[in-house]
């Protein structure tokens, strides 16, 4: 046998851990891709707090701002804080001049008393919303909010906030708004496959980035 050449044995214990890493990594992903609704949703159960939260991010989503109305009417917050954004012309709220009036009116028409509604422009975008509600926080002295979101983005919307929130010794928690999306067959239907796994890179890329 010539020198370095491998024996047949070496050669098949090289291929048992190629074929091992192989089949770690794949297993990993399986693991990831069938737990991914687990992962996105949030496990904090919504409380009673000083605000009810509602992100209006370039448009604001009926099914999120009627969830907050119902909230505020069973008295788990005493007000409602939007934090807005900018929206366009996509909007499902009908939003017709003054973005920052048609937002209040709409809670309004919800049954939301108006002095109960307190809407702030973040001009920088909606990256800059939890240093917002921090700053409306410490002026306020309120110590606990609840924030409507997404069902599948409750948990990344959580990791977003608190990251910024608890360290001033803030809590919240994400009141979850339904999707219509099934924690066991999201995989077989194109449109919810392609929304869950953009979020699950999103919440790994927080992660890896140690937000």
């Amino acid at each position: 046998m010539t020198s370095g050449a491998l024996s047949v044995k070496d050669f098949l214990d090289k291929a048992k851990l190629v074929s091992y890493g192989f089949f770690g990594l794949l297993i990993l992903f399986l693991i990831l891709f069938f737990s991914a609704p687990y992962l996105l949703v949030s496990k904090a159960d919504p409380k009673k707090s000083d605000a009810i939260v509602l992100e209006a991010i370039e448009t604001g989503k009926k099914d999120k701002f009627k969830q907050a109305a119902a909230l505020w009417k069973k008295g788990l917050a005493p007000v409602i804080v939007i934090l807005h954004s900018s929206p366009n012309q996509d909007s499902d709220l009908g939003i017709v001049g003054d973005p920052s009036v048609s937002l209040q009116t709409y809670l309004v028409s919800l049954g939301v008393d108006e002095t109960k509604v307190l809407v702030y422009t973040v001009e920088a975008g909606p990256q800059e919303f939890p240093k917002t509600l921090l700053k409306i926080a410490l002026d306020r002295q309120w110590k606990t909010f609840l924030l409507i979101g997404k069902e599948y983005d409750s948990a990344t919307l959580l990791k977003l906030y608190r990251n910024v929130l608890e360290p001033a010794g803030i809590y919240i928690a994400v009141s979850k708004v339904s999707e219509g999306i099934g924690s066991w067959d999201w995989f077989t239907k194109p449109k919810s496959l392609e929304s869950i796994l953009g979020r699950l890179s999103k919440h790994l890329y927080l992660i890896l980035l140690g937000n």
